[in-house]
């Protein structure tokens, strides 16, 4: 797939776009994280493990493997989509 001069600029500047937003971004969701209860994080998990829930759910043909380990994956993965 071979790119337009115009596609290359709008790809290039969405690249600069995040270079200057995304350290930003970390230290906004670093404060959060600081800042957020007991009791907040507890429905911040809560809400994950029914998001992971109703996953399994839909997909019930899925073979896990021993949880904690296929957990880290997704983390990797949700933190670095492919």
């Amino acid at each position: 797939m071979s790119l337009s001069a115009s596609e290359k600029e709008l790809m290039r500047r969405w690249v600069e776009t995040w270079k200057r937003a995304g350290p930003e971004l970390e230290r906004i969701k670093e404060e959060d994280l600081r800042a957020m209860t007991d009791e907040e994080a507890v429905q911040q998990a809560t809400q994950v493990m029914a998001m992971a829930g109703r996953w399994l759910e839909s997909n019930p043909g899925y073979e896990r493997e021993s949880g904690l380990v296929e957990q880290q994956r997704w983390f990797k993965k949700w933190k670095h989509p492919v």
